[in-house]
């Protein structure tokens, strides 16, 4: 990780010219959530525009986006994605420190409330992908993701402790694949129209130093439809599956499609989710123009295989948003939702549309 720092401050030296546009913003922030209790952050978002010339998909760019949590439970992140940009290659990467007092309720689509447990874990990741634009809208992409995990507290004898599952001890996980996608939406954060269909295959497996071999498909479709001019419909289908020894830190979270539910209440090997949003910026005018609404309804499953997933084991997440954007031009947005399950409320403030 401390190299993947390196080279991307050095690229930053070598490409930035010094007439170079530049955008900088920072934001604190506080929230409330049910897994988190009180917590306070800040999100900064950094962009150097380099040889702006016209038509401006010629544009080459680095940006930076960062952001940092800690909680009343004395939870810690701190996320950095770095992006250069040309008009047909794209190097972006996700480097995470977590430090995570977290509950376990164990696996499967029918866990209790009653058999939370409490635990801590530390991991270090990054995932980087290098993609090439291709014809017709086509996209194909090298993915390299990596990582260590560390669970560092658990009661003696809990459930947790006793399970027969992988990742209880410290290890690493590295992962090779690639993506292929059609994308014919609008560029940036905020897509108001068109279409995004995704496959990743990600191999796991000890020629690549993991200490965990297996392998993870993912199928991602999201669609945009430009309702009104100040209104936007947009929809997500994804399905997530594994094969092989995952370790139970990357087991897929309903959680993290069902904003209702704290990430890691239902977790499972394979993971199904539907979501729908209406998204709203009603006003035009000086600072009002920043502020918009969304309103979803979410629903999905996990299961330890994909012919386990059973229509009546669906579940469904319910609520609504504010929007505030950093930058009002690329709509790149704070967002702070509020979502409603079966007995559950769940509250998040994060950066950029969930999709």
């Amino acid at each position: 990780m401390k190299h993947k720092i390196i080279y991307l401050i050095t690229l930053i030296a070598l490409l930035y010219p010094l007439y170079a546009q530049n955008a900088i913003s920072a934001y604190p922030y506080m929230a409330y959530s049910s897994e988190t209790k009180l917590m306070g952050g800040a999100f900064s978002f950094f962009r150097y525009e380099l040889d702006r010339e016209e038509p401006a998909e010629s544009s080459r760019d680095i940006s930076v986006l960062a952001n940092t949590i800690y909680s009343q439970k004395h939870q810690f992140l701190f996320v950095i994605i770095p992006q250069y940009r040309t008009e047909n290659w794209k190097l972006s990467s996700s480097m995470t420190f977590q430090d995570w007092p977290d509950t376990f309720y164990g696996t499967g689509n029918a866990t209790l409330d009653s058999a939370a447990e409490d635990y801590t874990s530390r991991r270090y990741a990054a995932e980087t992908v290098l993609s090439r634009d291709l014809p017709r809208n086509l996209d194909l992409s090298l993915r390299l993701t990596q990582g260590w995990h560390e669970v560092r507290k658990s009661s003696v004898g809990s459930a947790l402790q006793s399970s027969e599952l992988l990742g209880l001890e410290p290890g690493f996980y590295s992962g090779v694949g690639y993506g292929l996608a059609y994308d014919s939406s609008d560029e940036g954060y905020y897509p108001e129209k068109g279409v995004k269909l995704e496959w990743r295959q990600l191999f796991y497996d000890a020629a690549f130093g993991s200490d965990y071999d297996y392998s993870e498909a993912q199928y991602d479709l999201r669609v945009y439809q430009k309702i009104s001019p100040i209104s936007v419909l947009a929809f997500q289908s994804d399905l997530i599956m594994h094969h092989g020894d995952l370790p139970f830190f990357n087991y897929p979270e309903l959680g993290k499609r069902l904003r209702a539910y704290d990430s890691k209440r239902y977790i499972d090997k394979a993971r199904i989710s539907q979501r729908i949003e209406s998204r709203i910026f009603p006003f035009n005018g000086g600072f009002t123009r920043r502020l918009g609404f969304v309103l979803f309804a979410e629903t999905g499953q996990v299961a330890a295989n994909v012919p386990d997933i059973r229509l009546k084991d669906w579940h469904t997440s319910l609520g609504g948003g504010l929007r505030f954007s950093i930058l009002p031009k690329e709509k790149l947005n704070l967002r702070a939702d509020i979502g409603f399950g079966k007995g559950s409320v769940n509250f998040i403030v994060n950066a950029r549309e969930v999709f």
